[in-house]
């Protein structure tokens, strides 16, 4: 088994404006998209803003600090 501590996820779908953690970065949730996905806004490792849409149970919340 491994010690590895466990990944909390949203129980619901943030609201406008919320930061969330999205695959190791920082993301801006736009709005609502088709079904349980979202609209977010975050920056990838070649420095582009890309908008996407993602499932919204795959979003993590922030913890209080940023870094």
């Amino acid at each position: 088994m491994s010690a590895l501590p466990r990944r909390t996820t949203l129980k619901r779908k943030p609201a406008r404006g919320t930061l969330v953690r999205y695959e190791g970065r920082i993301a801006e949730v736009l709005g609502e998209a088709r079904g349980q996905r979202v609209m977010i806004r975050s920056i990838h490792p070649d420095g582009q803003e890309r908008r996407t849409a993602v499932k919204w149970v795959n979003l993590i919340p922030l913890e209080t600090q940023l870094f």
